[in-house]
């Protein structure tokens, strides 16, 4: 099952997919849901395929995040050993966490809007984006996949020169249209093994990142496991997972992103992402 969010007659509406042809709108599957947390406990608990096919069709115009107001957007830095060392930093021995702002989600054909005036080095990060369906504080490794409602594709666009600058992470990585995110969450009954997925991205066709989700050093399980100890994981919430090498940070200066360039994320399975850097 997939999960979206379009406009329709101007208005962001969510809507239900099974195979990413015929959408429906959410509210004539699950009346019941009043928020997108409702709709992501929905699509862990499982949705009827008839009542998807008894509904109206409603044609996406875009994807705009998949995500509605939720309560935490977590994302985890430096889980890729070959991305750590391109970045000369070293292996962390315990996950890197720093937050990503849902203000700075953009939709799947999104612009990327960059300030020129505050940074001129601007990279790409592809991410497996976990999304939680149930409450979740002190879940173990075993269990952790069990609080999992699916899964999206995630750009963590970050500012380097910014975030070289502070030392931190959240500024660099949370202006405004640096998370595009999306087209849809799928389900995670619709996903084998989110820890065996191609991950890649691409710009302007160029193929920069090609890696396998395998090979994060700290898979979802323990990921949600050392959250979900301190921190309660709530319906809806997102946890992006880390990116492999391939970024322009490891590469020479022309690598970064400029105007006009079109930056590719795509995840097996996941869907893609693509969208427009604009430097203003």
């Amino acid at each position: 099952m997939k999960l979206a969010r379009t406009l329709v007659d101007g208005t962001p509406t969510f809507i239900l997919s099974e195979d990413g042809d015929r959408w429906v709108a959410a509210s004539s599957v699950i009346p019941a849901a009043e928020s997108y947390a409702d709709l992501v406990a929905s699509l862990q608990d499982g949705i009827s395929n008839d009542d998807l096919l008894s509904a109206p069709e409603v044609a996406p115009s875009e994807f705009l995040p998949p995500t509605g107001a939720l309560d935490k957007s977590i994302a985890i830095g430096k889980n890729y050993v070959a991305h750590v060392e391109e970045t000369g930093s070293d292996i962390p021995t315990h996950p890197v966490v720093f937050s990503k702002f849902p203000s700075s989600f953009a939709g799947a054909t999104g612009d990327i809007v960059v300030d020129s005036g505050v940074t001129s080095k601007v990279d790409y990060e592809v991410e497996l984006v976990v999304v939680i369906g149930k409450e979740a504080k002190n879940v173990s490794k075993e269990d952790a996949l069990s609080v999992v409602a699916g899964y999206t594709v995630g750009n963590d666009v970050s500012a380097r020169d910014c975030q070289r600058r502070d030392g931190q992470f959240d500024y660099a990585k949370g202006m405004d249209t640096f998370g595009p995110i999306g087209p849809w969450i799928t389900s995670a009954d619709e996903v084998a093994d989110a820890g065996a997925l191609r991950i890649s991205s691409a710009v302007n066709g160029q193929t920069r990142q090609n890696a396998d989700t395998s090979l994060m050093i700290f898979p979802i399980d323990v990921l949600i496991e050392h959250l979900s100890r301190v921190i309660t994981l709530k319906p809806g919430d997102l946890i992006w997972t880390g990116t492999p090498a391939g970024v322009a940070l490891g590469m020479d200066a022309s690598a970064f992103l400029k105007d006009g360039d079109v930056i590719s994320c795509e995840i097996e399975g996941l869907g893609e992402l693509s969208n427009t850097v604009v430097v203003r």
